[in-house]
């Protein structure tokens, strides 16, 4: 299977992307600069930072494993995960609070005494309001509830508002920037120089395509990708062909199957009934999809 059968318009996905879409965010959010530039506008203070992952996978021998969008060891050692959220969630703080135990477990050492575990942060930037009051971050500690003192313990979570649009402000900016398709329209010099260049250079988009691969877990050569990457840059559709309908039906199952590791009979047949614009929009947005209920967003 080649990129070129998992959808016709390959080049238009990368063009419509914006930072909350996975492929992207990761790509852009793997040079140290812009975690560093993104850190320093939510917190509102010069960061700067050890070292950077994206996808970061925490393994769990005895339970549920962990993957995180962007896994920080700031300058002083505290722990950041950082993650990005483009859809409607349940359950937000359990995973949360499942990735900030999995990152503390996998950074402190055994026989690390309680008063030298390092601090951490969960940055969770979700696309909308989650507490529907207008404020750009709320922040969540823990408290004692009677007297609703903050206990230490060393942990906050920011909530990023995605909706907030006070351009006037260093984080309306960076919201701003999250929501932008087109780079030249972008705020952040650092963010803006990277994600110009997966959106428009010609090597960016090769990286893009290797990265949906990866994503999708697919493979093409590499004459193909240069094809994709050539035809974007030249404002040419040479590099891709028109797939047929059963093509592109057996590629969504094919991918979803792989993703998720299984698909009930039901949503197989939904799959099957789908038009076109249905398959393009399911395959535009496959990598936000985590679970069954993602795919019934875009068929009916």
């Amino acid at each position: 299977m080649n990129l070129l059968e998992i959808r016709n318009d390959v080049l238009n996905d990368i063009k419509k992307m914006t930072l909350f879409n996975n492929p992207m965010m990761r790509a852009v959010f793997s040079h140290k600069e812009c975690v560093e530039e993104l850190l320093s506008s939510l917190l509102d203070k010069p960061v700067h930072i050890k070292d950077s992952q994206v996808e970061y996978y925490i393994s769990n021998l005895h339970g549920k494993e962990s993957r995180l969008d962007v896994l920080v060891e700031g300058s002083e050692g505290e722990i950041i995960d950082i993650e990005v959220q483009k859809e409607t969630e349940e359950h937000t703080f359990k995973r949360l609070r499942l990735y900030s135990s999995g990152a503390d477990n996998h950074f402190v050492e055994k026989g690390t005494l309680y008063k030298d575990i390092p601090d951490s942060k969960v940055i969770y930037i979700y696309c909308k309001d989650y507490f529907k009051r207008g404020l750009p971050i709320y922040r969540v500690k823990r408290v004692e509830m009677e007297s609703k003192e903050e206990v230490d313990d060393g942990q906050e979570i920011f909530i990023v508002n995605g909706e907030y649009k006070d351009e006037s402000t260093t984080i309306g900016k960076l919201i701003h920037d999250f929501h932008c398709i087109d780079p030249s329209n972008m705020y952040s010099q650092s963010i803006k120089k990277w994600f110009r260049y997966y959106k428009q250079d010609k090597g960016g988009i090769e990286k893009m395509c290797e990265i949906t691969r990866k994503w999708m877990g697919i493979g093409y050569d590499n004459g193909l990708v240069d094809g994709i990457a050539q035809g974007y840059t030249s404002g040419k559709e040479e590099g891709y062909t028109n797939g047929k309908m059963e093509k592109a039906i057996e590629t969504a199952i094919g991918l979803l199957t792989k993703k998720l590791g299984y698909l009930s009979e039901n949503i197989i047949i939904k799959i099957n009934n789908s038009d076109e614009d249905i398959l393009n929009e399911l395959t535009i947005n496959i990598f936000d999809i985590e679970k069954e209920d993602d795919i019934l967003k875009y068929i009916h």
